[in-house]
């Protein structure tokens, strides 16, 4: 019994890309970065959760994949 760190792992990293420039950010930004406070469970893992979710896009650019808030 304790709280499930999920759910403020997401609102972290959706926070994160949220107060972004255009509501997208660099894949290798967010990996080689500082994680934010409340991702007791990964960078990686929460990624992958709300790439699963589609709650973020991962959009393939020349520069490696950028990770752009989907629209509600």
């Amino acid at each position: 019994p304790g709280v499930c760190p999920l759910p403020a792992g997401r609102r972290a990293l959706l926070a994160l890309v949220r107060r972004s420039r255009h509501r997208q950010l660099p894949l290798r930004e967010l990996e080689g970065g500082k994680a934010p406070p409340g991702t007791r469970l990964g960078v990686p893992f929460l990624l992958h959760d709300l790439l699963g979710a589609q709650q973020l896009l991962s959009v393939p650019t020349p520069s490696g994949p950028l990770l752009r808030l989907a629209e509600s």
